[in-house]
């Protein structure tokens, strides 16, 4: 597991999986804060609203796994975060953001986002996780 230093954090990268499969990478302080933002609502409709491959990430029943993040894994959401820094999209102590590790699309307006990592609406909410 590899850890970066935000002030004076540790920062830990966990994943939200469904049905096996890595959806989305995200910072969270421990174990118990990880599985309270995927129990979130906000963070749940947007499971909903995106898709990848036409289906939806997530469809309002299936069980949301949380876990460590795999290296590779690990490794995207850092990459994804240090871009989204040095284009201003977050601040350099911003640590609520989201890499989804799927291909999306926003159902709502077939918006074809690729692989592209984003905040989650419960981020830009700021939503305490």
């Amino acid at each position: 597991m590899l850890f970066d230093l935000v002030g004076s954090k540790i920062m830990t990268v966990y994943v939200a999986e469904i049905k096996g499969r890595g959806i989305a990478a995200f910072h969270a302080n421990n174990g118990s804060d990880a599985e309270r933002l995927v129990r979130d609502r906000v963070f749940r409709d947007d499971f909903m609203v995106l898709a990848t491959g036409g289906l939806p990430l997530w469809d309002g029943v299936t069980n949301i796994e949380v876990r460590l993040a795999r290296p590779d894994e690990e490794v995207k959401w850092r990459a994804s975060r240090a871009k989204a820094i040095r284009q201003g999209n977050i601040e350099e102590d911003d640590v609520e953001w989201i890499a989804f590790l799927v291909a999306l699309t926003d159902r709502r307006n077939d918006d074809q986002s690729g692989r592209e990592a984003h905040r989650s609406m419960a981020a830009r909410r700021r939503v305490p996780i």
